[in-house]
């Protein structure tokens, strides 16, 4: 008898497009011939709640811990009718964040309890952070990485507990995405893509590299074919490249933009992007006349000490000299910026403030700004986020106001519980 997996989102987490990690599963698991259901909690219930949008993205440890016990008291159809769809899969699958950690294994425990032969897994970005000692406490699969290759093994009736890190060489070998499982009309007018999956650098502060072991990168070919039939098959022209960075190699980026605008894919576009040496002007153009509306500069510091630290691999002429370029291309662009990594003093602050304030005229707006958080454990014994770095985002919001530089008021301290 083929066996069956049901994958669920739980709340709470993002809301604005559909979760991607649900659809690769789905897509690979089916194309693989397994039975295969998913299921966004997080949207259903974000919807039924009339929580605002900053309500329920705000960091709240409260609200996260209080949130599947409130569940049950204010909407128990939904529990009941996700019990009853489940009832006849062989395999329940969890996909876990950091914020819906503790909804997540609350609701696997009360399915275990009313479905005890069923088999539990876990995956998600808070399995890689969490000791062999706390997965224990949670009994079942562990899927550490990517999930397609380990899940196809589990569903086939491996009996290992822990997968790490198998992951896929070939991601053109992997079917073009569809968002039929989860419905699109369920999310903002926009579609997510992956067009790689790890980083090719080594930001010491950045927890991608712990998501993934290698880089690997769709061909743009296939991304450009991909891209033309989502267009057309849910009548959607916005796309979101969810890349740690989109200029990861020059050649391939000018490859995909020739390649939308020959085959006269018309699209509007935005992406994360790098701070390098390598862009010219005219990439900036092409990329622009592609369809790019806006891009994510993750700046994080201007103090030569700080990037240095950061492992960052570019100095402040190089930043000035890049945004710059972004500026003649005509590309909208927003920076981030990240304050009180530790090493920072008042001298690197400082630093930081001037390049802002100097090149207030070339940066359209500021993304997002906010204090260090040792997400990676590479500082033990240290408290994040430090007072420093609290009291320097508030003099940093005192500057850019004073100067009347444009930011993001939800992306300032979002990142801090």
């Amino acid at each position: 008898m083929k066996k069956s997996v049901y994958i669920i989102q739980c709340p709470p987490s993002w809301v604005k497009t559909a979760p991607l990690s649900l659809v690769y599963l789905e897509n690979y698991l089916k194309n693989c011939g397994v039975r295969v259901k998913t299921r966004d909690l997080n949207i259903e219930f974000f919807k039924a709640s009339g929580l605002s949008l900053k309500g329920w993205l705000s960091l709240n440890q409260e609200f996260e811990k209080s949130l599947f016990q409130k569940t049950m008291v204010a909407y128990p159809s939904f529990l009941k009718s996700l019990y009853k769809d489940i009832a006849d899969y062989d395999y329940i699958g969890f996909s876990i964040f950091k914020r819906n950690a503790d909804f997540s294994f609350l609701l696997a425990d009360v399915i275990k309890e009313k479905f005890p032969a069923k088999a539990v897994i876990f995956g998600g970005p808070e399995a890689l952070s969490m000791v062999p000692a706390d997965r224990a406490n949670h009994n079942g699969h562990w899927v550490i990485g990517e999930g397609e290759l380990a899940l196809a093994k589990i569903v086939g009736e491996d009996k290992k507990e822990t997968y790490p890190f198998e992951e896929i060489s070939d991601l053109d070998a992997l079917p073009f995405l569809n968002f039929g499982c989860l419905g699109m009309e369920n999310y903002s007018n926009s579609i997510p893509l992956f067009s790689s999956r790890g980083c090719k650098f080594n930001c010491r502060f950045c927890a991608e590299k712990k998501l993934y072991k290698n880089f690997r990168h769709h061909s743009a070919g296939y991304m450009a074919e991909m891209i033309g039939k989502l267009k057309n098959e849910y009548d959607i022209n916005n796309f979101v490249f969810c890349d740690s960075l989109i200029n990861y190699d020059d050649g391939w980026l000018e490859k995909l933009c020739s390649l939308l605008i020959e085959k006269n894919i018309s699209i509007k576009w935005e992406a994360q992007m790098r701070v390098a040496k390598s862009l010219d002007v005219d990439l900036g153009r092409l990329m622009k006349k592609s369809g790019c509306y806006n891009l994510f500069i993750g700046l994080e510091s201007a103090s030569e000490h700080t990037l240095k630290r950061m492992n960052k691999g570019f100095d402040t002429q190089t930043a000035a000299d890049f945004l710059l370029k972004l500026r003649n291309s005509g590309l909208q662009f927003e920076i981030s910026l990240i304050f009180g990594y530790p090493g920072e003093t008042d001298t690197d602050f400082k630093e930081t403030l001037d390049f802002i304030t100097k090149n207030k005229k070339i940066i359209p707006k500021i993304a997002q700004a906010n204090p260090f958080v040792d997400y990676l454990g590479n500082f033990p014994g240290e408290t994040f986020p430090s007072e420093t770095a609290k009291k320097r985002i508030k003099t940093f919001l005192k500057v850019i106001e004073t100067e009347k530089i444009r930011y993001t008021k939800s992306f300032i301290n979002n990142l801090v519980y």
